[in-house]
């Protein structure tokens, strides 16, 4: 028979002592009255014992869920705070799936780019080429250097000419002058060699003369004298008379001997100005020192027009020379693309067999997909520049060509790569 749980004990107010001040009057609590006990009939089976259920001990209740909260004081989650952090948790399983999505997309074009320009022979790279690139400048610089140089080359063959022509004019007027000097000592010398045969001739007769009219005093005074008819000073002044008519035969004789030594020194002076004239070098005449002097100054301008001739000829050598260095500049890649206001785009060697004047450009919206035509090729330009592979940090050497992008796709030349011949991928 089960017994009762027993009736609670009614409550029972604690002792106090009683407040020295004193203390409101309160209603004393009412408390129910105990239930009272409830009697359990028991029930009365027919059964045997052996047949009767045995009792087995009943389990333990598990433990409430949120029991530990309880105990710490913060007690069961509200339904709404539960459902925010389901939301929070997909979300974030959301993002996390997303940025694995791009990190994935982004891995598998890095390898599908570098593969295809690993093998791709058909890509070129525009460039934007700037007055103030530090190529440019230094290309600039040089062809500056070398137009200075050409340029003082020019005016030293100019000089040069100037020289020459100087030289020739003065030995033109020198020529003249010497045919000119030459004819009037020809003429002089015919002169000078008529009056020494005249006054040989001349001198002769007076001689002649004077001998005669000398001989014949001397007999006549000698006769006077030893008759008497003349006094020994008129003797002696006969005899005086005498004297100077030799001394005037002496005087004829010098004439004619100055007369001589002048025809003999333009006769001289004839031959070495043929000499000059002539170019005879050391195998003429004697020269005499005026002649000489004569010849020493065109022998100097004989030998500053060789000089300057020279001159001539090697600053023409230089000057051809140096116009081809300053047409090469002058043609290089860089010079002819800021020159022209000219697209351009950088090929490599390895790539540079697909690309000749007219072959076809291509520029793609996403990487090497959805390709579009947008020009050709107008001149590739000769010499070797330096640039960059679009895929990887690595310099190469090849050339530069000169693109000629259509009217709708001139915004082609700011993209990062452009594809030759063809599109990559056929799409």
């Amino acid at each position: 028979m089960p017994i009762a749980p027993p009736s609670p004990a009614p409550y029972a107010a604690p002792f106090s002592p009683a407040p020295v001040f004193p203390a409101p009057v309160s209603p004393a609590p009412v408390w129910p009255a105990p239930a009272a006990p409830v009697l359990v009939t028991p029930m009365i089976t027919t059964r045997p014992a052996s047949q009767m259920p045995v009792a087995e001990p009943r389990p333990e209740p598990p433990p409430a869920k949120w029991s530990e909260y309880d105990q710490l004081g913060l007690g069961a989650p509200k339904p709404t705070s539960q459902k925010a952090a389901k939301l929070i948790v997909n979300a974030y399983r959301l993002l996390g799936f997303g940025i694995l999505t791009i990190i994935v997309i982004v891995l598998v074009g890095y390898i599908t780019s570098t593969v295809f320009y690993y093998f791709s022979n058909s890509w070129i790279v525009p460039m934007a080429v700037s007055p103030t690139d530090e190529k440019v400048v230094a290309l600039q610089a040089q062809l500056a250097e070398q137009q200075n140089s050409r340029d003082r080359l020019a005016d030293e063959l100019q000089q040069a000419e100037r020289a020459i022509l100087a030289q020739q004019r003065f030995q033109s007027e020198f020529a003249k002058a010497i045919r000119s000097d030459l004819e009037g000592r020809k003429l002089a010398l015919g002169r000078i060699q008529a009056l020494a045969a005249a006054a040989a001739q001349t001198r002769a007769a007076i001689k002649s003369q004077n001998s005669a009219y000398a001989n014949a005093s001397r007999r006549r005074m000698a006769q006077e004298y030893e008759a008497g008819l003349i006094d020994r000073n008129a003797m002696l002044s006969g005899k005086y008379q005498l004297a100077q008519i030799t001394s005037s035969n002496l005087t004829l004789a010098e004439r004619q001997a100055e007369f001589e030594t002048r025809a003999a020194e333009l006769e001289a002076q004839t031959r070495s100005l043929d000499a000059i004239l002539a170019n005879a070098g050391n195998a003429g005449p004697a020269l005499s020192y005026e002649v000489l002097r004569i010849k020493q100054e065109y022998e100097a301008s004989r030998l500053d027009l060789a000089k300057a001739t020279e001159a001539r000829d090697t600053l023409q050598t230089s000057l051809a020379r140096q116009d081809k260095i300053v047409a090469s500049l002058k043609q290089s890649a860089y010079l002819r693309a800021i020159a022209d206001k000219a697209s351009v785009a950088f090929v490599p060697y390895a790539n540079l067999s697909g690309v000749s004047k007219g072959t076809s450009l291509y520029a793609c919206k996403l990487g090497m997909l959805f390709c579009y035509h947008v020009g050709e090729v107008r001149e590739v330009l000769p010499g070797e520049v330096q640039g960059k592979h679009p895929h990887r940090d690595k310099n190469l050497r090849g050339q530069l060509v000169v693109l000629k992008l259509d009217d709708d796709d001139a915004d082609a030349a700011a993209g990062d790569v452009l594809f030759a011949g063809g599109r990559p991928v056929l799409f």
